[in-house]
């Protein structure tokens, strides 16, 4: 008589593999809240480049962590197999359809398999589920939970966020101060793609209103760029300078202390939003109906209407990119004042 996992097609323990990026592997969360309610006693491995580590690690329900370098050699292809082996995954579900992604999933070993139907790397999987069709873009988070069909569970109807359990969040004496303002506003400054970029002048007026309104400001980014940005906007009384590393369970906790997050559409707003802050979400290039925030409370996403967009990111063909840089200073801030309480 078969178990749960035989019935629908999972053999051994499992593994999903997201190699990157920050907001992509945010949206695998309801597929693995989805995976784990249906098969709970199922172990199930998450598979990432070795600095998004940290990223996996916040993920509700994994039951390990497995990393791979970014460039991938003969030698690290054959450590993966071996560490899987020793894990006893029978199963791998490829959530990222890349090149490197296929061949990790077929290198595995594993007797099931599964990934998108693709043109060229269908030699990756036994078992396989057909994309959307592209002229109805549907959002990162069904496309993920999607490949759950490969092994008979169904992802049509994706859980929201899990509550992140309290070890998520880490309240580091350097935070304290910053956890204790109230009312509080964090605004990513940078989206780690000039494409996406809402620009300084407009952070730098949206942080003076802000701190007029009797709303203290804390400043985030990682790049350099961002920190640069910081040191210029961190001057006047009221606006808190945290730019530079800061680990994601720290960004969750100041986040989660704030009345509002403001940033535009990347992997720290993603994080965000796993949390119950308000959000104020920029958005240009990319379709919120593909890629915004897995929420439907607490969130306001402010865009401009242009017939170029959804665009490649890699060329704008007005020069200024208006569908960032266009969005006026007032939308914003009256957005955060509307959500902050």
């Amino acid at each position: 008589m078969l178990n749960d996992a035989g019935r629908i097609g999972v053999k051994g323990d499992a593994l999903f593999l997201r190699l990157r990026l920050l907001g992509d592997i945010v949206f695998t969360i309801p597929a693995v809240a989805r995976f784990k309610e249906r098969l709970p006693g199922t172990r199930l491995y998450f598979a990432v480049e070795e600095r998004f580590a940290e990223a996996a690690g916040l993920i509700p329900g994994i039951d390990g962590v497995v990393t791979v370098p970014a460039r991938i050699g003969p030698g690290d292809v054959l450590a993966f197999r071996r560490r899987l082996r020793r894990l006893g995954v029978g199963t791998v579900i490829d959530l990222h359809s890349g090149p490197t992604a296929a061949l990790l999933t077929r290198a595995s070993g594993a007797a099931v398999r599964a990934g998108f139907r693709t043109p060229n790397r269908n030699w990756a999987y036994n078992r396989l589920v057909d994309r959307f069709d592209p002229a109805r873009p549907a959002h990162s988070v069904h496309n993920q939970a999607r490949l759950l069909e490969a092994v008979g569970i169904d992802g049509s109807d994706p859980p929201p966020y899990p509550q992140l359990p309290a070890s998520a969040f880490a309240v580091t004496p350097r935070l304290e101060p910053l956890v204790a303002l109230r009312p509080k506003a964090v605004l990513h400054l940078g989206a780690g793609n000039r494409f996406r970029d809402w620009g300084e002048e407009h952070f730098a007026e949206l942080a003076r209103r802000l701190t007029a309104d009797g709303v203290a400001v804390v400043l985030v980014g990682g790049s350099e760029e961002e920190r640069r940005r910081g040191e210029r906007l961190g001057r006047p009384p009221g606006v808190h300078d945290l730019t530079g590393p800061l680990p994601l369970r720290e960004l969750l906790a100041l986040v989660a202390s704030a009345s509002v997050y403001v940033g535009a559409d990347s992997g720290p707003l993603h994080v965000a939003s796993l949390t119950a802050t308000p959000l104020v979400a920029l958005y240009g290039p990319n379709l919120t109906a593909v890629s915004g925030p897995w929420r439907r409370q607490g969130l306001a996403v402010i865009e401009t209407s242009l017939p170029c967009r959804p665009c490649s990111q890699r060329r704008c063909k007005y020069g200024t990119i208006p569908c960032m840089r266009d969005i006026g200073t007032d939308r914003v801030h009256e957005a955060a004042r509307q959500l902050i309480r």
